[in-house]
């Protein structure tokens, strides 16, 4: 389960936004909460809620972008929309957005069920409601909601970890910040907190089995020729539980790759088990479709298959503010 929160935003697109999907079939329009006076219209359209939410906000002409517009998110279909409204009104209130007036929307295309959240900032008294540390709190307040135990997960992910066979410390690093997790010295780090604390130096190191080595480059060997390198990639961690990490710096050409053998749980410098070049060619790798693991952290929060909670993952949303609307929306014209 992630929950997101998109840039503030000067006016209220997100209302149009979400009722376009509607139009387009691609959302549906769960329910207005707080609109006490537009009950008195007979039909109430997506412009109304737009300006009722512009006269809101301007009880304070402080805040230049009282928009809070924002995602709820699962894997896949494991909520369903029932659920995932409750959770959003949940997740709202520990926010101190719960008497805010608010619109919820559920969206099904992508393969992950989410729900988009739009309302404003500033309270019924005019004041702003408080934003510091928003995104933190809202991990942490999701997390409530559903129960994880923060510190006793970190554990869990440390400790299977641990459990994988690599050849040095930062194969070993690696598993944990693909989860998510910060690393500053024996520290483990996520939600801005320290969760756990272990000696990186006294980890024992259990060498990757040389026989899954062999294993994996016949493997390799005989789908290559089947894929594009994105097409690989994808195959390997989806069918067989391996995963590619490919290494980059300063956005320079790719110059090498962590092999993670889930389905064993081996960690390999790549050129152990075939050379980048006889790979694949590195300047065509398409960087949309793979993470790049920088020399000091990783690029990806997105985690690593038996070590995460959360996994969900979502695009369609990528570029909803700073995109300037090519068209007028229909909604806007009443």
């Amino acid at each position: 389960m992630i929950a997101k929160i998109f840039e503030a935003c000067a006016t209220f697109e997100g209302v149009f936004y979400n009722f376009d999907k509607v139009e387009e079939g691609k959302a549906e329009f769960i329910e207005a909460v707080n609109f006490q006076p537009l009950e008195a219209l007979e039909e109430v359209h997506p412009i109304d809620y737009y300006n009722y939410l512009e006269a809101h906000s301007a009880l304070n002409k402080n805040v230049s972008e009282p928009q809070l517009h924002a995602t709820i998110s699962t894997e896949e279909d494991n909520h369903d929309k029932i659920q995932l409204a409750e959770i959003a009104k949940s997740w709202l209130a520990k926010m101190l957005y719960g008497k805010q007036p608010y619109l919820l929307f559920f969206h099904q295309d992508t393969k992950n069920n989410h729900v988009h959240i739009v309302t404003t900032r500033i309270d019924s008294d005019g004041r702003k409601i408080n934003s510091a540390f928003e995104r933190m709190r809202s991990i942490a307040a999701l997390n409530q909601i559903m129960g994880v135990d923060e510190i006793k997960s970190a554990h869990k992910d440390l400790e299977k970890a641990k459990s994988y066979r690599f050849s040095n410390l930062s194969q070993s690093k690696l598993l944990l910040e693909k989860a998510g997790y910060t690393l500053k010295g024996n520290d483990i780090i996520k939600f801005g907190k320290k969760l756990a604390t272990t000696d990186f130096d006294k980890i024992e190191f259990k060498k990757p089995d040389e026989g899954r080595a062999y294993q994996l480059k016949a493997i390799f060997q005989k789908y290559k020729p089947r894929y594009d390198t994105a097409g690989l990639v994808n195959f390997l961690k989806s069918k067989m539980g391996i995963e590619l990490i490919f290494h980059s710096k300063d956005g320079k050409p790719i110059y090498g790759y962590t092999v993670i053998d889930h389905a064993q749980k081996n960690i390999y410098k790549g050129s152990d088990i075939m050379p980048l070049k006889e790979l694949t060619n590195p300047q065509l790798l398409p960087k949309q479709e793979i993470r790049l693991q920088s020399s000091k952290q990783a690029v990806s929060t997105d985690p690593a298959p038996q070590l995460s909670i959360n996994i969900a993952r979502d695009v369609d949303d990528a570029a909803v503010h700073g995109r300037k609307r090519k068209r007028k929306s229909r909604y806007q014209q009443r």
